[in-house]
């Protein structure tokens, strides 16, 4: 028995931030190719010069003092303004919720919804869900799911699972597949969270949690559940921000969006925590987003940006692939991530000697799956091309073969 509280002493914490943080030390004494961390190297991906300006701006104006509670009125206003003209959806700015990033604000939605031992619906691999699930107390209900299926779950696989269901956890473009759900299943899912509620009547109902933070950076279009069911509305609860769709990591800006009676609530609890996202930064956020077609400009060359590196590193693991490596992917739909399998990662005793032995040996760091929650699906790895330099990506093509060319020799 320890001397802290029972999450004090058990608690997990952040299996990717400490292989990236490993990394980073290692990368002051000899040359790292850090596919870890879902961040950007800021030389080679910056924020918008604009933006930069802008919360510059004001802090000469001494913009210092608390922001809002729920987030300052023109940035909330702005975010409403656009989810209407962009994606067709009609969230007005008391139903909008600025946080610090993303993950407080995922926090305190499991707080707003969740008492102990509720059940909560987690299709693995899946971005921290497990920790936050942990963090609660909950009865977390962990699907596995398949290649072949993309790594989303099936509709079967959630209609299976909802009947006594809390909160159903859904993400897209996926984190850390890099992959986008069909609208086809997305709005069959929605549907049932619909139909489920109307099943249970007066009863406590089941909420879909979409974590969309990449949706600006899908390759392949967007669509997010109320677009596919408006009846969900008031069942779904979305997280966005600017933290990847600005290359914004560390500017700390975040949104929760979804029915008032829900933000109304969370909000009150946010009062407490204070994880609210810095005033010249939200100030500058909503002055930045009234230039649309800057902000428009900024996110087609991400994506081209970003696009180019996909396409010649899928076209690289094809290359590998035919050579008949004992190796897989799968083609990323957007985000930052590719879906990378390492049959021979699976000769080692655990993933943590084979990541050992490819960190000491030639540098890399990836992510395995089994850091996101899932237990079945070893052998598969999150590589993030967010800090990757297209001027250096044939070094990288060098090093990364080198080393599957030893693991096929074991």
């Amino acid at each position: 028995m320890g001397d802290l509280s029972y999450f004090g002493e058990n608690i997990i914490g952040s299996e990717i931030i400490k292989i990236a943080q490993k990394l980073k030390e290692i990368s002051k004494t000899r040359k790292i190719y850090n596919y870890t961390i879902g961040d950007f190297d800021s030389e080679v991906h910056s924020i918008p010069k604009q933006l930069e300006e802008l919360i510059g701006s004001y802090y000469l104006m001494k913009k210092t003092n608390y922001p809002l509670g729920k987030g300052e009125v023109s940035l909330r206003d702005e975010i409403s303004l656009y989810l209407k003209r962009e994606h067709g959806i009609d969230f007005s700015s008391e139903e909008v919720l600025i946080g610090a990033g993303a993950r407080p604000l995922i926090y305190l939605l499991y707080k707003t919804i969740l008492d102990p031992n509720d059940k909560v619906v987690i299709p693995v691999p899946s971005w921290n869900n497990n920790h936050y699930s942990t963090l609660h107390n909950t009865n977390a209900c962990y699907i596995e799911t398949k290649p072949e299926n993309d790594f989303f779950p099936t509709f079967e696989d959630i209609e299976r699972e909802i009947s006594d269901a809390r909160l159903i956890c859904l993400c897209s473009p996926q984190n850390p597949t890099g992959k986008v759900m069909s609208p086809d299943l997305l709005k069959k899912i929605c549907q049932l969270v619909v139909d489920e509620n109307k099943r249970r009547g007066d009863g406590r109902k089941v909420y879909l949690f979409f974590d969309q933070i990449y949706s600006e950076l899908s390759q392949v279009g967007f669509f997010g559940p109320t677009q596919l069911v408006p009846e969900c509305k008031k069942y779904v609860i979305h997280i966005d921000g600017i933290s990847k769709s600005l290359c914004a990591t560390g500017v700390r800006v975040g949104w929760m969006f979804a029915d008032e009676h829900v933000i109304k609530k969370a909000t009150e609890i946010f009062s407490h925590i204070g994880a609210w996202a810095p005033k010249p930064e939200q100030l500058a956020v909503a002055q930045y987003l009234k230039n649309y077609v800057e902000y428009q400009s900024f996110l087609t060359k991400k994506k081209q940006q970003f696009g180019d590196v996909f396409d010649k590193f899928t076209e690289f693991l094809s290359y590998l692939k035919l050579q008949n490596f004992s190796i897989d992917y799968l083609n990323p739909d957007g985000a930052i991530y590719i879906s990378i399998y390492l049959q021979k990662s699976l000769e080692f005793d655990t993933t943590e000697r084979f990541l050992d032995f490819i960190i000491d040996n030639y540098g890399i760091g990836l992510v395995p799956f089994e850091y996101f929650g899932s237990k079945e699906n070893k052998g598969w790895f999150r590589l993030s091309i967010g800090t990757l330099d297209i001027q250096e990506i044939d070094d990288h093509f060098y090093n990364f073969e080198s080393m599957v060319r030893f693991l096929e020799s074991l």
